[in-house]
């Protein structure tokens, strides 16, 4: 098979990481994977992985995006892709609109993953038109059951997310040569008990109800200390300074490099 997966980029992120485990996945078992996005740091992996790379931006949010629905139909119908997976909204309205304009039997098959919750409106609803709809979780599948009744869910697959156990191996000790250098680097962490919170910070991630357990462990009398740990968005740098007031009212707030 011929499989073109569609997202903004590949600078990082979940979405992002997903992308290059299918397209690793695909070559491995002899299909041939291409990936359009705006380009980015993680393109270069998925190169050297084997799958090919259109650079094409089409995860701005912008009416002027719309554009380029005439062109990506005409690549459709050179490449003839069988299928045609769309993991992100913006580029999921370019794509649905010239895959909708194709002739019935030259239409790849289309595929439409949902990441997450996103905000519900009928920019959110194209993400559940795929002929086949992968919820990555039950709290997804739930979502898109709740707040798009008009979704089929016969065509909803439930795939969960999942992580390479050689990556992340359960119950993995770093090395002893590893743990000397965090100590010299955080010597403010040494000696006490972290929960941690990893992932970007954006709204989704939960960071407030995060600030939020841990002052009600703190007022159950356990010392426990919160460390939060994830790159700062660009684009929502009013909700990390928001988090950081957040924590900075409670007296505790500290920055590390």
């Amino acid at each position: 098979m011929k499989v073109v997966q569609l997202l903004p980029d590949l600078e990082g992120g979940g979405v992002e990481k997903g992308t290059l485990e299918v397209a690793r996945y695909l070559v491995g078992q002899g299909h041939e994977s291409i990936v359009i996005s705006a380009g980015g740091r993680l393109v270069e992996a998925l190169e050297r992985d084997g799958s090919r790379h259109v650079s094409w931006d089409l995860g701005r949010k912008s009416p002027m995006t719309l554009r380029h629905i005439w062109a990506l139909r005409r690549w459709l119908r050179r490449e003839r892709p069988d299928i045609l997976h769309l993991r992100s909204r913006m580029p999921a309205w370019v794509a649905w609109h010239a895959w909708k304009g194709l002739p019935v039997g030259e239409r790849p098959g289309l595929v439409t993953t949902v990441h997450g919750l996103y905000s519900v409106s009928r920019y959110s609803e194209v993400m559940c038109r795929g002929e086949r709809v992968i919820a990555v979780s039950k709290t997804v599948q739930d979502y898109i059951s709740r707040n798009y009744p008009d979704t089929d869910m016969g065509r909803v697959r439930l795939i969960y997310r999942g992580i390479d156990p050689q990556e992340f191996p359960f119950g993995y000790r770093p090395v002893d040569k590893w743990l000397e250098r965090w100590k010299n680097e955080y010597p403010l962490l040494q000696g006490r008990r972290v929960l941690t919170l990893p992932g970007r910070l954006t709204r989704l991630k939960g960071h407030h109800d995060f600030i939020d357990l841990m002052a009600a462990l703190r007022a159950d009398g356990l010392p426990v200390h919160g460390l939060i740990v994830g790159g700062e968005d660009p684009k929502r740098q009013a909700y990390a300074a928001e988090i950081r007031r957040r924590i900075a009212a409670g007296g505790s707030a500290r920055t590390l490099p």
